[in-house]
């Protein structure tokens, strides 16, 4: 079952649009992906495996879709993650109050973050648009 708390949407990108979606195993140290958080693949003993990313790390992102949080992931113990900087479009809850177009950033929790981690690291995607009444953001990557 969904979380029906959820303010997370897919507005364009996925499932038929043009951004490249994968289901991955959680890395053994973690157990509590959630959707919107931000990911990068890793290699755990051979297997390819998702933790939290963090911008200032490594550049190959990707944004956890389905956590094991919910039914079909904790029953198939995969979590379902779309590529980042594919042209995808999300809505996803912040405790930030971002301007329209700021670029963005992910911290060590996997979490979306303005602070650019500077040394010329590419931003993950940008705001389009902010609702500080339900606290959600809308944004391209």
């Amino acid at each position: 079952m969904s979380n029906l708390n959820s303010k997370f949407d897919v507005l364009r990108g996925w499932p038929n649009g043009s951004a490249l979606t994968y289901e991955f195993k959680e890395k053994n140290a973690i157990s509590d992906l959630v959707e919107g958080t931000v990911v990068a693949v890793e290699d755990e003993a051979g297997v390819p495996v998702v933790d939290r990313h963090q911008s200032a790390l490594i550049d190959h992102p990707w944004m956890v879709l389905q956590g094991t949080d919910q039914y079909d992931g904790d029953f198939t113990g995969m979590t379902t993650c779309v590529r980042l900087r594919t042209g995808v479009v999300f809505k996803v809850a912040t405790a930030l109050t971002p301007s329209v177009a700021v670029p963005l950033w992910s911290d060590a929790s996997g979490v979306f973050t303005i602070t650019d981690p500077g040394s010329g690291i590419p931003p993950l995607g940008k705001v389009l648009s902010f609702d500080p009444v339900d606290g959600v953001m809308t944004v391209e990557s």
